[in-house]
């Protein structure tokens, strides 16, 4: 009975450590961090880059959907504790979305006011085109909300499969948080939502991530959160706006036409992104409560 009891535990052990190495592989491989010397793909703050992180959301549920099946530990059986956090993991995840989705909103606005500006040069209404060619400023979401959370010091309650349940939801939140803090904070150009979303996932001493969080805080830090993008939009527009008075503006209208779609594309990237990962939360969580109604009756 001892060593059958060892034995689960040490197997329970495994498939959570066999969980964070597949965690720890989607993260190096969506999100690669440059060996030191060499130069990145992207820059760290640019929207090109930081598109990607919400490809990290769905393949990590799929490996927690791996580890539920492996350990044979289905919804049904959870603890109150467990379906609580769960569901308000999915909860966060879908007014985070509904968060990026305001922020892309912000910047697709900011890009047609420009692109006017921009058509109105070309009717030599240079006077009305100025009060649209202004820089992109930062967007302000508000303060971000985080329902539940979850509280080391509470797992002695917990043992066998509900821990194991429980550690992997620890680290699902974490990441998510985490990575959501990243995006917004770039779509945003504000150091307050990765700073927010960082505070509330906690569990930075997690080896996981932190590789990844030093080198984003450093940046985000020292960039003020601004992507490559806006930055090099918002820098072509003044020097258009300077080149207005001698009428030398065609190399600048050029320039700002091509990264101006740049930014349109990479929008309507991360805006199919968004409403598709929204799409299957939603699902997933609609699912989740549907299996709780079965459970109980």
């Amino acid at each position: 009975m001892e060593n059958h009891h060892h034995n689960s535990e040490a197997l329970l052990a495994s498939s959570l450590q066999g969980f964070r190495s597949d965690v720890s592989k989607i993260l190096n491989k969506v999100l690669p961090i440059p060996e030191p010397g060499t130069e990145p793909e992207f820059q760290f703050l640019s929207l090109a880059w930081i598109q990607k992180c919400i490809d990290v959301i769905p393949l990590i549920h799929r490996a927690f959907a791996k580890l539920v099946a492996e350990i044979d530990h289905p919804i049904n059986r959870w603890g109150k504790s467990q379906l609580e956090e769960y569901l308000d993991y999915s909860l966060n995840l879908l007014e985070l979305l509904n968060s990026v989705t305001s922020g892309v909103s912000h910047l697709s606005h900011a890009r047609l006011c420009i692109s006017h500006g921009l058509s109105l040069i070309e009717k030599k209404s240079d006077s009305l085109a100025l009060e649209h060619l202004k820089e992109i400023q930062p967007c302000d979401l508000g303060e971000f909300k985080v329902e539940g959370k979850i509280i080391e010091n509470e797992e002695s309650s917990f043992c066998g499969k509900d821990l194991i349940i429980r550690r992997s939801l620890c680290i699902l939140r974490s990441i998510s948080l985490w990575i959501f803090g990243v995006l917004l904070s770039g779509i945003c150009s504000s150091v307050k939502p990765y700073m927010e979303l960082r505070n509330s996932a906690g569990l930075y001493d997690d080896s996981l991530i932190r590789g990844w969080d030093s080198v984003l805080a450093k940046e985000i830090a020292e960039k003020c959160s601004v992507s490559q993008e806006v930055k090099e939009i918002n820098e072509v527009a003044t020097s258009l706006r300077s080149a207005v008075a001698n009428g030398e503006v065609d190399e600048f209208v050029i320039e700002l036409r091509i990264r101006l779609k740049g930014l349109e594309d990479l929008m309507q990237t991360i805006g199919n992104k968004t409403n598709g990962l929204f799409s299957e939360v939603l699902a997933e969580r609609g699912k989740f409560l549907d299996s709780l109604q079965h459970t109980r009756k």
